[in-house]
């Protein structure tokens, strides 16, 4: 902080050191050099570390991310650190990645009640392609647990955010690859944190999407699903079959004078 240079590119320096200088940081160590920075820059005034943000916001702007020919392999590679590490290519998606989760570990739950504005604010307008989505469903989910127990609120705004972002991929591109484990993830957090809390929200922006998706995640929004297929059912179905075991009962009807 007795720098005379703002804090802006005091932060961009400190995350530098792993982002641009892996040459100069011993591999075997390279977790440890992320928490070290995860320390000192959670610990100074917020110019300092929101400039994290603004590292997020360009790995998922990179064409990693927004172009399918630039990575043809699996999603799920590309995010893995520790692969990525140990076999010596070093990705900015996966580095970015693993020091932004060293970074929000050591945060107060003040510095990461910031995430739930991030997401609605910055990055809903910019995630238009599944593994941007996938990505940012990596950088929050290890958090959500810290967010459930501490700040419910957010928990519950991050939830919809999910759902908003993956509204805005599915209006974005034709056809999806990774449903299933995009519907998998939604329903952890459903079944493990928010519950039935952002169900009004959530069925509002299932029902837009497509009918695959829409089927993937019926058990979102059941009431609505059932409601529904009742209504498009033609009046002879809707009522229920005589059994054969019922027996018949005789009322005596009042007859009109």
């Amino acid at each position: 902080m007795a720098l005379s240079v703002a804090g802006k590119d005091v932060g961009n320096a400190l995350l530098n050191v792993v982002l641009k200088s892996q040459p100069f940081v011993p591999r075997d160590n390279i977790t440890a050099w992320m928490n070290a920075i995860g320390l000192i820059i959670t610990a100074l005034p917020e110019p300092y570390w929101i400039v994290l943000h603004e590292r997020i916001v360009s790995v998922v702007n990179s064409p990693s991310l927004t172009s399918e020919t630039e990575w043809v392999g699996y999603p799920f590679q590309l995010f893995d650190f520790t692969a990525c590490h140990q076999s010596y290519s070093e990705m900015c998606c996966s580095y970015t990645l693993a020091l932004a989760h060293a970074v929000w570990h050591h945060s107060s739950i003040g510095q990461l009640s910031l995430i739930p504005k991030f997401l609605t604010e910055v990055l809903i307008p910019i995630v238009k392609t599944e593994f941007q989505l996938l990505y940012v469903y990596h950088l929050v989910g290890p958090f959500l647990q810290r967010f459930n127990q501490e700040r419910t609120r957010c928990m519950l705004e991050i939830g919809v955010a999910f759902y908003e972002m993956l509204l805005e991929v599915d209006q974005c591109n034709t056809h999806l690859n990774y449903m299933d484990p995009i519907c998998d993830f939604l329903y952890h957090v459903k079944y493990m944190f928010t519950g039935d809390s952002v169900k009004d929200q959530v069925e509002k922006i299932i029902c837009n999407l497509r009918p695959a998706l829409k089927l993937r995640l019926r058990f979102m929004h059941i009431s609505k699903m059932e409601s529904a297929s009742v209504s498009q059912q033609p009046v002879s179905n809707m009522s229920p079959a005589p059994q054969p075991t019922q027996v018949p009962v005789n009322v005596a009807l009042p007859v009109s004078q």
